[in-house]
This record gives structure tokens, C-alpha cells and sequence, in this order.
């Protein structure tokens, strides 16, 4: 399954594992609860997807690579105490709490969340010493002496052995005492990640073109040549910050992210064929509605004649500028609203003063920080309101400041509508009713903001679900065939 369909399967378990009958038992007892498995290869986002699922069924997350543990820090430290016996005394040896089950403990003080999911990432490439109490684990949900608290949910996380030489097979007795999630990478699950997260233009339009090279690895004949999904979106950021201050990008760079010399090359000649052609259609300025009538015919003109192929790289740079936009209006939406909230806050609570409103911010930040609650854009976020905050409330406070902003972004939402409208009609008579067109609304439909930006056109929805059983029917059949390969392979 891809990744999405592991995200659901993940939410799925925790909310039958942590579901109670009217006097507050375990519908699933903790024996029986199985420890969820992700097999599948590095880098196509199991790690995120379990912050996503503890998000969306409100419990906590508490994660550790399991490489980085030793049997000591796992299972804890031998330590001799006096035991009694029939009337005499021995001494015997027990063991310290184990840090990981202590760090359960403490994860649920700090932040309340008496329910949660420990993930242990890198299970199958363990050292051997280690490799018997993850069998304890998966087993009895014991660290040593000590039991993973009620209401902890077991998920681990693996790669194959084809893509890591440490790897541990898992023996039968292991693997039935879990639920294996297998996972392989798919770029359409990813592409609607990648618009939400704002990856860059270039990345998006270039995987559009080549959903071959998202995801790669290979070992053979002593090769150790790989492009994760990991690689791609860590290239977007920072390929972002070396264009906006100028820097020089080159295929040096590229080999950086993308381990396979052919995939960095075709990256970096089409990353240079994506800077002069948004540069030579104007593409920037088309998007932002910066063409005078006059231009905007002629560049219509231009493109028409284009071939099929250049058609398409067209639409979908054309794409990445308009999602630029719907990206930013969809974040200036989020923060207009946590401020909105934070600010309802303030007045339900303003005898305590502004001071110790913002300290109790400041302070609730750093303890989900701490803890690994924070992510970095919610960070962002938090510290962008509290600065506008205080800069209105210890100022002249004029709450219809918000109310302003308010109206500007709804403005702002109108006029992108009507870029929106202008570019689909730019689209439409350029290239037709036809492939371009369904791909142009495709594209704006799947964008992560595309319900807050609200954007429709009726006329097209026709042609929009023709697209998508033909998209539906095709997925039907390459199922159909792997069925049938694998009814070959036996």
C-alpha cells in the first residue's frame, strides 16, 4: 500500500486499541493488541506519517531510532538487591527501569497525554545483544522488568534487506506476534504532501514529467546509487533559500540530494531549461497578472504552436506559479486564524494580565518543543502571532486591526480568483479543451489549499471526471497486472 493508505490503517488501530466499553476496559486487551510493523524503503515519509496519525487520534508520540540504542539503555542497568528466600537472605540481581520506558513516564507528565504511540524506528537492524528484547517487546509489551504503560500503543518501522546491509531478518516468531504494513513509495500520495508543504516549483513540475525518478535505489554490482522522497524535499528547501539570495546552483549541488548521477544530471538540465523558459514565456508574470492585454495575446499566440511536450512543461511551471500563490494565501489564512484564536484567549483570561499571558505561551511552547510536539512550521507560526500580538495589544490595542486584516485577505482571495479565472481561460485558448486544460484544473483541484482558496469552475467538471475515471481505470488495471505477476511467481 502507499503511504496514505498506511496513515489510515495506522489511525484505524490506535482508535480500536485505545477504544473503551462503558466501564472503561479495553475492548482490545493489551495482549492482544499487535504491535503495528512498517516495512518499506527509507526515506517515503513512515516517520511523518505517525506524527500525522497521533495528530489526527489525539494521543502522544514517542519516538526513538532503535540503532542508536544499546541493551542497557533499552532493557536498563543490572543492580544487586537483597531478596528473601524460605527465611533467608540472598542477593540477587534486578534491573533499573529501562530509559525508554522511562522516558514513557515522563512524556506523559510533562505533557498529559496518558495515551500515545511509541515508535521505534530501525527495529530490524538492532545489535544482536539487543535483538532478544525487541523480541520481549513485541511479544509482551516489556522493556526488562518493566511493562509499556496502558494505553501505548507499540509501531515500529523497518527498511528491506535490498536496501540496507545491516538489516536483521525478522524470524517467524517475530513477525507473528505483529501486523506488517508493507509500504512502497508513490508520487501521486507524495505530489499532494509536496503542495501543501510548498516544495519547489522546479521539483513538482520535473517529477509531473518523470514520476519514474521519484523514488530509486540501487545496489547492484557494488552501486549504492538512490532518490528518496526524503532527498527531493530537502532539495526543495534548500534549493528555495540559495535563489532567494543568489547563490550559485549547480549540477555539484544537485549530486548532493539525488545519489543517482543520472537523475542529478536530467535534474539539473531541466532546472536550467525551468529557469529561461519561465523567464522566456514570462510565465512569473503571467501568473501574478503583470501582462498588459497585448502581451498576453501574443504570448498565446506563442505558445500555441508549441509541441506536445512542450505544452506540457509550460502548464506545469504555469501550475507551480499559480500554487505559489494559493500556498501563500493559504498561510496567511492559517495565521490570521490561530491569531484570531490566541486573541479570544487573551480576552477570556486579560485580569491575569499580558504578561503572564505571554509567559504561559512562551513557556506551553518550549514544553511541546521539548517533547516533540513542535514542528518547525507550527514554531513559525506561534512566534509570528505572539510578535503580532504584543505589538497590538502593548501598543494602542486597536482590536479593528484584525478585523482589517480580515477584510484584506478576503480581498486578496478575490483577486486570486480572478487571476485563477483568467489563467484557466488563457489555458483554455491556448490549447483547446483537451489534455492541458484537464491537467490545468487537475492540478488546481489536488493543491493543499484548494478548499480554502475556492476555486471552481462548473463548465469543465464534465471533463474533469472523464480525467478521473480514466485516472481510476488505470490504476484498476496496473493492480490487475501485479496480481497477475505475482500469481506467475508462484
Amino acid at each position: 500500500m502507499n503511504i496514505e493508505e498506511a496513515k489510515e490503517e495506522i489511525i484505524r488501530s490506535v482508535r480500536a486499541y485505545t477504544a473503551k466499553d462503558a466501564y472503561g476496559a479495553r475492548r482490545i486487551p493489551s495482549m492482544k493488541q499487535r504491535p503495528l510493523l512498517l516495512m518499506g524503503p527509507p526515506g517515503i515519509g513512515k516517520t511523518a506519517v505517525m506524527e500525522q496519525a497521533a495528530a489526527a487520534c489525539g494521543v502522544g508520540l514517542l519516538s526513538y531510532t532503535m540503532t542508536h540504542h544499546t541493551r542497557q539503555s533499552a532493557v536498563g542497568l543490572p543492580q544487586l538487591v537483597k531478596q528473601e528466600y524460605e527465611g533467608k537472605e540472598y542477593t540477587a540481581t534486578e534491573y533499573t527501569m529501562s530509559e525508554i520506558i522511562g522516558q514513557i513516564y515522563t512524556y506523559m507528565k510533562k505533557t498529559g497525554f496518558q495515551e500515545g504511540i511509541l515508535f521505534l524506528d530501525e527495529i530490524n537492524c538492532v545489535s544482536e545483544t539487543l535483538a532478544p528484547a525487541m523480541l520481549q517487546l513485541l511479544q509482551y509489551k516489556t522493556f526488562g522488568n518493566h511493562q509499556v504503560p496502558e494505553g501505548w500503543i507499540i509501531a515500529a518501522a523497518g527498511n528491506p534487506k535490498d536496501f540496507n546491509r545491516s538489516v536483521r531478518e525478522l524470524d517467524m516468531a517475530s513477525l507473528d506476534r505483529v501486523r506488517m504494513i508493507e509500504v512502497e513509495a508513490d508520487f501521486g500520495v507524495w505530489k499532494d504532501y509536496a503542495w501543501k508543504k510548498g516544495v519547489h516549483p522546479a521539483v513538482l513540475s520535473y517529477l509531473e514529467t518523470y514520476p519514474e525518478h521519484f523514488y530509486r535505489v540501487n545496489q547492484e554490482h557494488g552501486k549504492r546509487e538512490f532518490v528518496t522522497a526524503r532527498g527531493w524535499e530537502d532539495l526543495s528547501a534548500v534549493l528555495t533559500e540559495y535563489e532567494r539570495q543568489e547563490m550559485e546552483i549547480g549540477r555539484a549541488f544537485m549530486d548532493e540530494f539525488l545519489r543517482c548521477p543520472e537523475i542529478a544530471g536530467d535534474f539539473a538540465s531541466y532546472y536550467l531549461m525551468y529557469r529561461s523558459t519561465t523567464g522566456k514565456y514570462r510565465i512569473a508574470e503571467l501568473a501574478k497578472g503583470g501582462l498588459c492585454r497585448q502581451e498576453e495575446q501574443e504570448l498565446r499566440a506563442a505558445v500555441k504552436n508549441m509541441p506536445s511536450d512542450a505544452r506540457g512543461i509550460f502548464v506545469r511551471h504555469l501550475l507551480a506559479a499559480a500554487g505559489a500563490q494559493m500556498t501563500e494565501y493559504g498561510r496567511e489564512r492559517r495565521y490570521l486564524h490561530r491569531k484570531k484564536e490566541v486573541l479570544e484567549q487573551y480576552q477570556g483570561r486579560r485580569e491575569a494580565g499580558l504578561d503572564a499571558f505571554f509567559q504561559q505561551r512562551a513557556h506551553a511552547l518550549a514544553v511541546r518543543k521539548e517533547n516533540g510536539l513542535l514542528k518547525p512550521w507550527e514554531e513559525s507560526l506561534e512566534l509570528t502571532v505572539d510578535h503580532s500580538l504584543k505589538e497590538l495589544l502593548y501598543g494602542d490595542g486597536d482590536i479593528l486591526a484584525v478585523d482589517r486584516e480580515t477584510e484584506a485577505l478576503e480581498q486578496k482571495r478575490t483577486e486570486l480568483l480572478n487571476r485563477l479565472d483568467r489563467l484557466t481561460d488563457f489555458v483554455r485558448e491556448a490549447f483547446g479543451e483537451d489534455l492541458e486544460l484537464a491537467e490545468w484544473l487537475e492540478g488546481l483541484r489536488g493543491h493543499g489549499d484548494a478548499g480554502a482558496v475556492g476555486f471552481y469552475r462548473p463548465e469543465y467538471a464534465a471533463l474533469l471526471d472523464r480525467r478521473s475515471q480514466e485516472a481510476a481505470l488505470r490504476e484498476k488495471i496496473r493492480k490487475m497486472e501485479e496480481q497477475y505477476e505475482a500469481a506467475d511467481c508462484i
